[in-house]
């Protein structure tokens, strides 16, 4: 473990704007969980942009997960020579996802709440389990790894958490596509959207996060097949939505959401750090962008009257509860690389 901190590693441009960022969103989660609702939700669209944060840093850190384990099963050694910078990745996009989510929650003992009443039923209660053995199965693997504890536990953990971690990702599709009277988000269509962005999402980060290395390449080539895999599934819904005649769709996909996976395959060469994080970006609008439809059109009883339509733009308070997901996970990273990592990550 690095020891080698001064007070000035925390004084650099990213640890700035990480403070900003915990301090502005810090607040307004605050004021949500003791003071007062500050959300644009209502009685039809309950999930806004702060569970859209959760499920986009969760659906990262499992892409970072998964790539993790498979390199540990397969013995890659460009991906088994991060194993700690990998574990921390994770784990920190995954603590900003529950930091998104407990505000969208309204506390943290919601959150405690819910893992604490099982409902076997709930797609939603099995997604919040199984995160949260995922969480479990990171840092028992980042505790060993810091000890220097390495063989008879690796391969049970580098399976748990590559079953517990693609189950996750299935599952939260099951969130929405389970959902009735929804015709945007019904069918299995979602869960494999969200295993797919996952991935993509979580390669991206590595050759966004872990530049000038040979784990760069190896994320980089799974960026590029998942990205292109991601752009066939966006295509073929883009088809399915413009032929439907599901009454009550209005369809989330856009076939301008395939540029910045088409750029990355293409040219992920030439800049591979901006087009990860263009790529990034790309994988939040779409789930952003089917999360919040299949919210304006229902055809059940919570619409006030059937087939209504509803408008959705997210508020300011909203917009900082993202900044502090992201914070949190840039945050947890940082400290990291600085406390843990036996070489000091160059300062940024």
């Amino acid at each position: 473990m690095n020891s080698n901190v001064s007070r000035k590693d925390f004084l650099t441009p990213t640890w700035i704007l990480i403070a900003a960022g915990l301090v502005a969103g810090g607040a307004v989660g605050l004021y949500e969980m003791f003071f007062g609702h500050l959300f644009a939700t209502n009685s039809s669209l309950v999930w806004t942009l702060p569970l859209v944060t959760y499920i986009f840093l969760a659906l990262m850190s499992t892409g970072v997960s998964l790539i993790l384990a498979y390199g540990l099963i397969m013995k890659d050694e460009a991906i088994t020579r991060h194993t700690r910078a990998l574990l921390i990745m994770a784990i920190g996009m995954l603590l900003g996802g529950f930091t998104a989510l407990a505000t969208e929650l309204g506390s943290l003992l919601n959150m405690v709440w819910i893992l604490l009443s099982p409902n076997p039923s709930s797609p939603i209660w099995w997604m919040g389990t199984l995160y949260s053995i995922e969480l479990v199965l990171l840092a028992v693997k980042l505790v060993l790894d810091l000890k220097g504890r390495h063989g008879v536990f690796d391969l049970p953990l580098a399976w748990g958490t590559l079953l517990i971690a693609a189950a996750a990702a299935i599952t939260i599709g099951a969130v929405f596509g389970t959902v009735i009277g929804r015709p945007d988000y019904h069918g299995a269509f979602l869960s494999v959207i969200t295993l797919v962005s996952a991935l993509v999402s979580g390669a991206a980060a590595i050759v966004l996060l872990r530049p000038q290395s040979a784990l760069t390449e190896t994320a980089g080539r799974i960026f590029r097949q998942t990205a292109l895999l991601f752009a066939g599934l966006l295509l073929v819904r883009v088809a399915y939505e413009a032929h439907s005649t599901v009454v009550g769709m209005l369809g989330w996909a856009s076939i301008w959401m395939l540029v910045p996976f088409i750029l990355a395959l293409v040219l992920l060469q030439y800049a591979p750090r901006i087009l990860a994080f263009i790529g990034i970006l790309g994988v939040l609008w779409v789930q952003y962008s089917f999360i919040i439809t299949g919210q304006l059109v229902s055809l059940g009883q919570t619409a006030h009257w059937y087939g209504a339509v509803q408008s959705y733009q997210p508020n300011i308070p909203e917009a900082l509860i993202l900044v502090l997901g992201v914070a949190v996970a840039a945050a947890l990273i940082k400290l990291g690389g600085q406390f843990l990592m036996d070489e000091r990550p160059p300062a940024t």
